[in-house]
This record gives structure tokens, sequence and C-alpha cells, in this order.
């Protein structure tokens, strides 16, 4: 029996309520069996992971699966569904990016009953369930809802994060139907991510709407929008994402940021960017050709992000040769 249940999870991604397994007609002492033989991981009362998924995953892969499972074990109650998932949990379940989780499940209830918190899950203030919709069987809020919701819990950084992930998400859509950017997709969106503004309490208001003024779909990663707002809380935006070099009518290539009044680039540089000694060498041809336009160039990395003093020590130098190169010139 327990291969079966070892099937009906993986038919499900890895994960399910304990519920579920009995409705599909195994025991609750088969269950246990597995639980206690570690085949079986218990992430809440009702929720199950299988173990063999949880080996070699990464820790936010860990914690979607656990969204997911506690997501079926409450987002699926029988009767009328009473919860969904929300914020980040949500965010995981659109595949969509999320940065500063705090280790917990979120929900909303769409009972109007009042939420509560434990060790395990974080059940917020309740939505009205116009917000809710299913994705792959589990109730959650709508993406641009759940992206605000980040920015109320957890700051503007982590809001930014997530609110252009979700406008970056449908400007892709855009491109793929329309071959081109912020068209009706990205329109729709950006309607959402506004009204679902309307919709947040409390003392994160202010943060979501500070992340609602800022954010912009053209950045194409956390890392990047990370960067985006560092620049900015340093004092040197605005800035362009995404912003194309040129000479004359030759695109040279397409930096990651640009700051606004100075011609100084920002490339962020997450893991695996580079894939071979090829790209490498090509990647440093394009800087060098865009050093020759005029440009200087700033790499942030990873643990730069938690290093504002040295990012901004980087961009300021590079200010400085910018402008002592202009003052030679004229």
């Amino acid at each position: 029996m327990s291969e079966g249940i070892t099937r009906l999870l993986e038919a499900q991604g890895g994960v399910a309520s304990a519920r579920e397994v009995l409705v599909a007609g195994f025991s609750r002492r088969t269950v246990e069996r597995m639980v206690r033989r570690g085949e079986l991981v218990r992430v809440r009362r009702d929720a199950l992971v299988l173990a063999s998924v949880l080996t070699g995953a990464t820790p936010w892969e860990k914690r979607a699966l656990a969204a997911r499972a506690v997501g079926r074990s409450l987002a699926q109650s029988p009767g009328a569904a009473t919860h969904a998932l929300s914020h980040e949990s949500a965010l995981m379940v659109h595949g969509l990016p999320w940065f500063g989780e705090d280790g917990l499940v979120h929900l909303v209830r769409t009972d109007g009953r009042r939420g509560r918190r434990d060790d395990t899950v974080w059940v917020h203030r309740p939505v009205d369930a116009r917000w809710v919709g299913v994705v792959d069987g589990l109730r959650v809020v709508s993406p641009g809802l759940a992206a605000l919701q980040v920015a109320a819990t957890h700051g503007v950084e982590a809001g930014l994060v997530a609110v252009d992930g979700v406008l970056h998400q449908a400007g892709t859509a855009d491109l793929a139907d329309h071959t081109r950017w912020d068209a009706a997709a990205a329109a729709r969106m950006r309607h959402e991510v506004a009204r679902a503004l309307g919709t947040v309490r409390g003392a994160g208001a202010s943060a979501a709407a500070l992340v609602l003024e800022h954010a912009d779909g053209r950045s194409e990663s956390a890392g990047e929008s990370r960067s985006r707002w560092l620049v900015h809380s340093l004092g040197l935006g605005p800035c362009t994402p995404q912003f194309e070099v040129r000479d004359g009518p030759l695109l040279v290539g397409i930096a990651d940021l640009k700051l606004d009044r100075w011609p100084v680039l920002v490339e962020f540089d997450g893991a695996g960017k580079y894939t071979s000694h090829e790209s490498l060498l090509a990647e440093k041809d394009r800087e060098d050709r865009m050093r020759t336009l005029g440009y200087e160039l700033v790499r942030i990395r990873w643990n730069d992000l938690a290093r504002p003093q040295v990012v901004r020590r980087r961009l300021l130098e590079a200010v400085a040769r910018a402008e002592s190169r202009a003052t030679a010139a004229g």
C-alpha cells in the first residue's frame, strides 16, 4: 500500500493532505508507518511531503513544497473552502519570484473570520473570495494581491521583488503574443495590482504604496530588482532597467541598469550567468565596447546586496570616473 501512497503524492508534485490519502482508500496506519520510516514528512498535522522530493531540494524548493502541502490540507477543507494561500506562499504556487520569507506558510481566510498564527502557518486578515482562484488544485490569492501582501508584511525590498515579478511575467506574455512589451497583459496586471492596493490595511499599507510607485517589470530577476532598490536607497537613482547600449544603429548590449544622471551601467551577476569560457569572453568584449562608448560599468553580486557601503563606494568611483572623462572631453 505504501507504493500506492507514493504514486499518489508523486502525481501531485510530491505533496498531499492526509485526508486525501485516506479518501483514496489507504489506511491511517500505513501513513503513520511511512512517517516513522522517514518515507513521508509531516509538515503539519494533515500536510504530507514525500521525503524523496526533499532530498537535494534547495531551501526555497522545500518552502514551496511545504506551502503546497499545507495548501492541500487547509485550502481544500471539506465543505465550503475557508482558506487560500497568500503572500509568498501564493507566489510560490504561481511560479513567481519572492524574497524575504519567514519560514511560515501564509494563508488568508475567505469566510470573514479572524486569522491565527503558530509555528507553521500564519493566517492573516480575511480577504474577499473574489481575489481567490485555483492553481494546480490549490486555492491561492491573485498574483497582484500576493505581491502587495509581501510588501506589507516583509517590507519594500521584498515587495519590489514580488511586484516586479508579476509585472515582468505579464510583460513577457505580451512580448510573446504581441512582439512588444507592456501591451494588454501588462496593462491588466498593473490594474490588478493598483486595485489590490485598496485591500491592504494597517502599518504595511505605506510600504505597499511605495512598492507600487517604484515597481518596474523590466527587471528580470530578484537580484536585478534588489539592485535597483539599493541604487535608489543610496540616493543614486533614478535608473533605467534593461538599458540598450548602442553604437549608432548597432546594439552593443543591454545592461541591467543605467544610472539616469551619469553614463554608469550596473550589472547584476547571479549564479550561473556565464555558462562557458566562451560566454565569459564574449561578455568581456561587450564590456570593453561599452567603455569605449563612454560608459563606466559596476558589477553587483549576491553578497554585495548585504554590503551597501561597498556598492556605494564602487558606484561613486564610477561616477567620478565618468565625470572626469566628461570634463577631459569637454
